[in-house]
């Protein structure tokens, strides 16, 4: 019997024991039950200041709601977190804060010195001036690693191949077993809505769709077609912008091998406004493209009505390197029957620049 207790009381210390392993918690963060802050983060020094997250600039709503909701779980795991924006937010990001009720971020003028968490982007091309002088401790994307961010110690560096960054902030909710309030829950919601297409984009992954299916019960949303059609809407207005402002609402840089090129996205409701911004911006770019400092510019407008898309191009070899990977041109666009996301855009063209570039 003596020898059955000792077996009983020592398997209860070997359970407790895996508990304070798999519930580790680092140096000042909340000692709550229940919640779990992940033991491989314990590595990481945040300090006594504050860690500020912000994504690339221009903002987008991944960008900007990402942060606002990884710094949320921050706090709630005990980490002093603010999220900051590189730029003032675009109508379809201030609609989708106005409608939570959240308020928008301070702008990050400066990164150097400062404690910070990349999200959305692992490229200084795309990061709030300084920022290869601050102290990068996280970085949470989805994109390709075409990035040329380097630390000076290991970091937590989080990719996934999935639709929108706040999906993977959705998952470390869960995986830290932190509640997700209505707010934040239409923070990440608004996020993957907008970075996928309302799950129509060919980014789209099961994850999205899981994390979709969860947040618009904690975000209230009844209708998430009509609550996307209102984000789209608000920011296909492009109201009171000049066809520079509207052409840079949503525009990436990227350089590789020697060749700098950018791209922006442009969404039109329908085929017809699509035609429209597709003349308007082609001739703002023909009579500007030489002041942009690039050695190729894309466009690429698709409209919420059919989902077809063109890619206009501009610059030595950028319409030979579309044409490689998407097929036949007209005039100098690409007609796809199906739009793609950017960040796929991206990925197919740059082995063609690549190439053109060792050429």
């Amino acid at each position: 019997m003596r020898n059955k207790n000792n077996s009983v009381i020592l398997g209860c210390a070997l359970f407790l024991i895996g508990l304070l392993i798999c519930h580790t918690t680092v140096e000042g963060a909340v000692h709550q039950r229940d919640i779990n802050y992940p033991a491989y983060m314990q590595g990481i020094d945040y300090g006594t200041g504050v860690t500020y997250i912000v994504g690339h600039n221009p903002p987008d709503s991944d960008t900007v709601c990402t942060a606002i909701a990884y710094a949320n779980l921050k706090r709630e795991l005990g980490i002093n977190a603010e999220a900051r924006i590189a730029a003032p937010p675009n109508a379809e990001t201030t609609y989708a804060l106005r409608y939570f009720g959240v308020k928008e971020p301070l702008v990050l003028e400066n990164a150097s010195g400062q404690n910070i968490i990349l999200v959305d982007h692992n490229s200084f091309a795309q990061a709030v001036k300084g920022m290869e002088s601050a102290n990068i401790l996280e970085v949470l994307d989805h994109h390709n690693m075409i990035g040329d961010v380097k630390t000076s110690a290991p970091i937590y560096y989080r990719n996934m191949p999935v639709g929108c960054t706040a999906t993977i902030v959705w998952l470390e909710y869960i995986e830290a077993n932190v509640p997700i309030k209505r707010d934040m829950a239409g923070m990440m919601l608004s996020a993957i809505l907008s970075d996928t297409d309302n799950l129509q984009s060919s980014t789209t992954t099961d994850l999205d769709r899981q994390a979709v299916y969860s947040l618009e019960k904690k975000a209230g949303i009844k209708d998430r077609s009509a609550y996307f059609l209102a984000m789209e809407e608000e920011f296909a207005a492009y109201k009171d912008m000049s066809d520079k402002d509207i052409f840079y609402s949503d525009y990436k840089e990227f350089k590789i091998d020697g060749i700098s090129y950018g791209c922006a996205t442009i969404v039109a409701l329908t085929p017809e406004k699509r035609h429209a911004l597709e003349k308007r911006l082609g001739d703002w770019i023909s009579k500007n493209y030489s002041t942009q400092k690039m050695n190729m510019l894309f466009l690429k407008i698709h409209d919420l009505e059919t989902y077809a898309a063109t890619i206009s191009c501009y610059g030595d070899g950028a319409l030979k390197c579309a044409t490689e990977v998407f097929g036949n041109a007209e005039e100098n666009k690409i007609v796809l029957e199906r739009n793609l996301s950017r960040k796929k855009v991206v990925r197919l063209l740059q082995p063609q620049i690549k190439k053109w570039a060792n050429k």
